[in-house]
């Protein structure tokens, strides 16, 4: 069995909000990527995984980013260089992490509060296809 090495972890300082005067309050203006893979934003560990051969993986947030974006085209139509809406994308956030999937061969886990894959019980139950609504 071989060991996937865990990317570095980073910590990003917090973004100040935005004055009133400047039309946008309380929002981040600018989102800063690391290529890390566990990056600390406002005191909360957020862990980034991917999908590969049914087994969840550590990856960068570069690389979580770059997957996630992909996944927002449909990936038949990708394969035929075609940019066309994914139809069969799907997206779900509990209290334990935020999954999305491209419907067939992609998925991602941006875990909340330094959580692995597995502690994250509803979770893998987006995953598996069988959360309820």
């Amino acid at each position: 069995m071989s060991h996937t090495p865990t990317p570095p972890t980073t910590a990003v300082a917090a973004l100040p909000a935005p004055t009133p005067s400047e039309g946008v309050p309380h929002t981040l203006k600018h989102l800063v990527f690391e290529g890390t893979h566990r990056v600390i934003v406002k005191g909360v560990a957020l862990r980034f995984f991917l999908r590969a051969d049914g087994v969840w993986a550590p990856a960068t947030d570069t690389d979580f980013q770059r997957a996630y974006e992909l996944a927002l085209f449909d990936p038949d139509a990708l394969r035929k260089d075609v940019l066309c809406p994914n139809a069969r994308r799907v997206e779900h956030t509990t209290v334990e992490g935020w999954f999305w999937s491209n419907g067939c061969n992609s998925a991602g886990l941006c875990t909340f509060d330094d959580r692995s894959p597995e502690e994250c019980a509803g979770m893998a139950q987006v995953a598996r296809g069988t959360a309820t609504h």
